[in-house]
């Protein structure tokens, strides 16, 4: 089974942490192509990723992807996630990990962010 995990950088913030929750939740009930899909933490809160990718074995998962919810290629999306997938697949030799470009890289953000600043968009 193939699963995604969207992962953010944590908050001290709660409620910065629940939004990101709420929109993971919304996103699940969009996505159709991963059978299982969770949120995680890079720090400070929790879930992390570590014990997301244990829970996701659990109920079957043996293709985990992480998509970065960062905006920038910060030393997170640079040096931290990419050692962090290494470590999983030293971990769990039988299941495969695949990290996605990070949020920041779509194309599709200039669109969005023209639209959101054009008086005449709205």
């Amino acid at each position: 089974m193939r699963a995604i995990i969207f992962v953010a950088h944590g908050s001290k913030k709660e409620e910065s942490n629940e939004e990101f929750l709420s929109l993971v939740e919304e996103l699940s009930h969009k996505d159709r192509f991963y059978g299982l899909k969770k949120a995680a933490f890079l720090e400070i809160a929790t879930p992390d990723i570590k014990s997301v990718v244990t829970e996701l074995i659990i109920k079957g998962a043996r293709e985990v992807v992480l998509y970065p919810y960062f905006l920038n290629s910060g030393k997170h999306v640079t040096r931290d996630l990419p050692k962090i997938v290494e470590e999983l697949k030293e971990e769990h030799k039988n299941i495969m990990f695949k990290l996605l470009p990070h949020f920041g890289q779509s194309k599709k953000i200039q669109d969005i962010i023209i639209e959101d600043i054009n008086p005449l968009s709205t």
